[in-house]
């Protein structure tokens, strides 16, 4: 990303003025003051998000320069471009920005719940060394007992010891080997079970540790931002932040959720959204944004487009001179940029402009992946049927069809299908502005079992007579509905299609189909029918295709 040019002015302006502030005889420093703050409201993009944040400060009356040391340094200088200050309680000067070092622990640990998160890692990093020393010294204890064995088993009865001497030593050594061993014993399991609390207690600090994480910023640069400020009146002054950054998105998610019991379809609507600035959002207000910031403003220009004409050549010949001289082609012409019609064909929400606001305040952390937030959940009273593509296929698809009557547009996102509790995967839903229908598929109907059958003729079992210029087939499709209930059908298929007036196209069905051209598309049709269950339905179609003779078919 390139720099702002006038951002830097703004520094070098202001560091000038400082600068003559200190060698121009009766002008004196303006006091200099911390301030922190905190995100209060972010507004997300399909490819960017907007941050705005709120500091508050007492000041007394008099000029001042405060600083803020607390937004992340991830991307400086789109945060200086779209950077915007707001002051209540005094009057905004020049603003000046600077890369600060990393922030120390008062500044990561200035929340209550960051406070609370750090104390608890404290006292188990306390707990975990004392509970270290106690493990060595059950581990001195082992040792110990094992010196005190191998010293008894250094003692021996003289030569000239009594047989009541030698009596004695013994009862000795067995009683104090005895004593030895049972305190080794105890100690070795006393080690074990404090080397099992010093693991659990290692994890509970991994725990800690990435609890605090979530509630702390972490610990990279971050950008200085000093404001000088005129207070007519000591009292608080409150400064707000907004600016542009690029590492956050969000994108549509719906489940559907259908019982083919009641035929009632629930369709839940949400966003789901990651950010990672380095900071985490936390209890702010979350808007979700349909327009695109990222996308260009601006449509594409149109250049002349000059045309030349040539005398043809023999196309040997035209092949000859491509490869002698690959540059042989007319001089190229100012046309439209391809890469900007690249770039304009990615935009994925082109034409919306609706904004989501989450209605309770939420937390999106850093660096933590997708977090889901549902919206709302439309109840939808759908018609089932089952959809068979013999052409392709010997099975049916539950389809649900319904009108968007949310009083809104839908717009594009994956949609997850569930079916009588059953997860059937993902599918994706276009944009359904109010009032549009909508057909979502459910999976396969497995009892709905479907043939596509080329009849046999007098002339051969091929099914299908051609000649040199004409061809028929007899088709039959044949639905068995091997389920316990009924279903409403509808079976698609086509025939073929002519755009010449020599090719002549005769077709015929039994029964016919009650929707032609079907969304549009010549040749395909539709049948539609209730089946009930156990019962068969057959379709026949017929078609000739007759051309002049010499000419062949394609």
């Amino acid at each position: 990303m390139f720099s702002n040019p006038i951002a830097k002015q703004s520094i070098w302006t202001t560091s000038a003025l400082v600068l003559c502030a200190m060698t121009v005889p009766g002008m004196s420093l303006a006091d200099s003051f911390s301030a922190q703050s905190d995100v209060t409201e972010v507004t997300l993009y399909p490819q960017s998000a907007t941050v705005t944040r709120e500091g508050q400060i007492s000041l007394p009356a008099g000029q001042h320069e405060v600083t803020f040391t607390d937004i992340p340094a991830s991307s400086i200088d789109g945060i200086i471009a779209s950077l915007q200050s707001t002051v209540t309680g005094a009057a905004l000067g020049p603003v000046t920005y600077a890369r600060t070092a990393t922030i120390g622990d008062a500044e990561r640990y200035r929340t209550p719940e960051a406070k609370a998160a750090k104390a608890a890692l404290d006292a188990l990093e306390a707990q975990l060394r004392d509970e270290t020393r106690k493990a060595a010294a059950v581990r001195l204890e082992v040792a110990a007992a094992e010196d005190t064995l191998a010293y008894l088993g250094r003692l021996s009865a003289g030569e000239a010891t009594s047989v009541d001497t030698m009596a004695a030593t013994a009862d000795m050594i067995r009683e104090h080997s005895l004593s030895a061993r049972l305190a080794m014993a105890d100690a070795a399991a006393r080690a074990e079970a404090a080397d099992r609390d010093l693991e659990a207690l290692k994890d509970n600090i991994t725990r800690a540790k990435a609890a605090l994480d979530r509630l702390a910023p972490s610990e990279g640069d971050r950008l200085s931002i000093t404001l000088a400020l005129d207070v007519a009146e000591a009292g608080d002054v409150t400064v707000d932040f907004s600016y542009s950054v690029d590492d956050a998105y969000w994108r549509p998610m719906y489940t559907a959720r259908l019982n083919t019991e009641t035929g009632a379809l629930d369709l839940t609507r949400a966003v789901q959204a990651t950010q990672e600035t380095g900071e985490n959002w936390q209890n702010v207000m979350l808007r979700f944004a349909t327009d695109n910031p990222a996308r260009r403003s601006d449509p594409n220009e149109v250049y002349p487009w000059v045309r030349r004409i040539y005398e043809p050549q023999p196309v040997q010949e035209l092949m000859r001179s491509a490869d002698a001289e690959m540059g042989g082609y007319a001089e190229p012409v100012m046309s439209a940029p391809m890469a900007m019609d690249k770039q304009m064909a990615t935009a994925t929400l082109t034409g919306l402009s609706l904004t989501y606001s989450y209605p309770t305040p939420a937390t999106l952390y850093s660096n933590e992946g997708m977090s889901e937030f549902a919206l709302s959940e439309v109840a939808l009273s759908p018609g089932l049927m089952v959809r068979a593509v013999p052409l392709f296929e010997d099975t049916g698809y539950l389809m649900a069809h319904f009108t968007n009557d949310t009083g809104e547009m839908l717009v594009p996102g994956s949609v997850r299908l569930i079916r009588d509790g059953v997860s059937l995967g993902e599918t994706r839903l276009d944009t359904v502005v109010d009032g549009a229908e909508v057909d979502l598929a459910f999976g396969v109907v497995d009892g709905i079992r479907v043939t596509r059958t080329v009849l046999a003729k007098n002339e051969g079992d091929r099914g299908v007579i051609s000649k040199s210029n004409e061809m028929s087939s007899d088709v039959r499709i044949s639905v068995e509905n091997l389920t316990a209930k009924s279903w409403p059908m509808e079976v698609i298929d086509r025939v073929s299609v002519s755009e010449q007036e020599d090719l002549k196209v005769d077709w015929s069905a039994t029964p016919m189909p009650d929707v032609t051209n079907l969304d549009d598309k010549r040749g395909v049709m539709a049948w539609h029918f209730d089946l009930e269950a156990g019962k068969t339905q057959d379709i026949t179609l017929k078609e000739s295709l007759r051309w002049p003779e010499g000419m062949a078919l394609e």
